[in-house]
């Protein structure tokens, strides 16, 4: 089997050749081939190559990301101020994030006002006066020919793209970043007609963008934020309220779409996963970092949804090979021998992650996950 027909089977829960292998490639491409992490970020070109060179040589694997998450179009999107290297950190710093409060409670009624494309124009000027809009239309039109090249480069080299565009998830996860979580939170009592009026709509809005853009680069999956509607963050009640509506208004259009979700699910998602069984079956892919308990998530999802995970990313930073290894062959062994698994890391490698670490991944695919 080649990558695209291992994913393909994985989703459809399917038995492969061996475990498709899928760790998640961002500033770590830029450590191990030499790349400032300034020249990551703000070079598509040179953050393209640098991924496809890493993924291929510490392989090949089946599918990585584009390096999205680190790159200047994405985090420029982001509701948050962004500290970058070369500009407030050293060149080879890793970027940070600092929420603060861009969106107010008003811009609830705002976006039910103007529409999706209209208020992330708003909230760019907002945080970038500097960025006039035509310059902001072609940086997102140069990324998505970036991408598209991108996409080619790593089919080229038997690897699938992980997604044709970042879905910022519900409208409880991007307003918890613009507000912080704190003042979401507390919109949950004061304002809970204005999130519930909006969120059907950022939903649809969101998608339709996401679903234009991924068919544009020529990948269909679509990655989905779910971090900040964990257990660790919401309520089951105020989940139920909030976000699961417009989880199903994702997958849906997506499926509809002939796209895969991808959802991310960061932080603990152990006590929710039950709520994934509501989607359609064989559909998506659901991404745990190392948080979420896997054996609980095979248990509930196993023959259901395919799963993606979830090797931490204290082990590949800080643990021994050894361990990296025995993790591996636990997952395998146990989450993925009946099909329906794609071994990866648990969010992205981090941009300290060991070498011999890294690469153990796909080793113990190779040893214990054939067959």
């Amino acid at each position: 089997m080649d990558s695209t027909s291992r994913i393909q089977a994985a989703i459809a829960l399917e038995r492969t050749d061996r475990i498709p292998v899928a760790p998640w490639l961002g500033l770590y491409a830029a450590t191990y081939t030499g790349l400032s992490k300034r020249d990551f970020i703000f070079s598509d070109r040179k953050r393209h190559a640098a991924i496809v060179k890493t993924a291929v040589d510490l392989g090949p694997w089946d599918m990585t990301y584009m390096g999205e998450n680190a790159s200047e179009l994405m985090l420029l999107a982001a509701p948050a101020r962004i500290h970058w290297p070369g500009i407030e950190l050293p060149d080879d710093e890793v970027h940070q994030v600092e929420e603060f409060e861009l969106l107010r409670p008003d811009d609830y009624a705002l976006f039910e006002r103007i529409g999706l494309l209209r208020f992330l124009r708003e909230m760019a000027l907002r945080q970038y006066p500097s960025i006039p809009v035509p310059k902001g239309m072609l940086m997102a039109l140069s990324f998505i020919r970036a991408s598209r090249a991108c996409a080619r480069a790593l089919r080229v080299a038997g690897i699938e793209p992980a997604a044709g565009f970042m879905h910022p998830g519900p409208l409880f996860e991007y307003f918890s970043i613009g507000r912080g979580l704190g003042n979401v939170c507390r919109d949950l009592y004061d304002r809970p007609e204005a999130l519930k009026a909006v969120g059907a709509a950022w939903a649809k809005a969101m998608t339709r963008l996401s679903i234009y853009w991924a068919k544009t680069v020529g990948v269909n999956r679509v990655f989905v934020a779910l971090s900040r509607s964990s257990c660790s963050f919401i309520s089951p009640a105020h989940f139920e309220e909030f976000v699961f509506p417009e989880i199903e208004i994702i997958a849906r259009m997506l499926i509809e779409s002939n796209i895969t979700p991808v959802f991310h699910c960061d932080t603990r998602w152990t006590e929710r996963l039950e709520i994934f069984t509501r989607l359609p079956a064989r559909r998506s892919i659901i991404e745990f970092d190392g948080e979420t308990d896997m054996a609980r998530a095979a248990s509930v999802l196993g023959g259901h949804t395919c799963i993606k995970g979830n090797v931490p990313a204290y082990l590949t930073a800080f643990g021994e090979r050894s361990a990296v290894l025995e993790y591996c062959k636990n997952l395998i062994t146990s989450v993925g021998n009946h099909g329906g698994f794609i071994l990866s890391t648990g969010c992205t490698i981090p941009a300290n992650a060991k070498l011999e670490n890294v690469t153990a991944i796909f080793e113990a695919a190779e040893t214990w996950g054939r067959g």
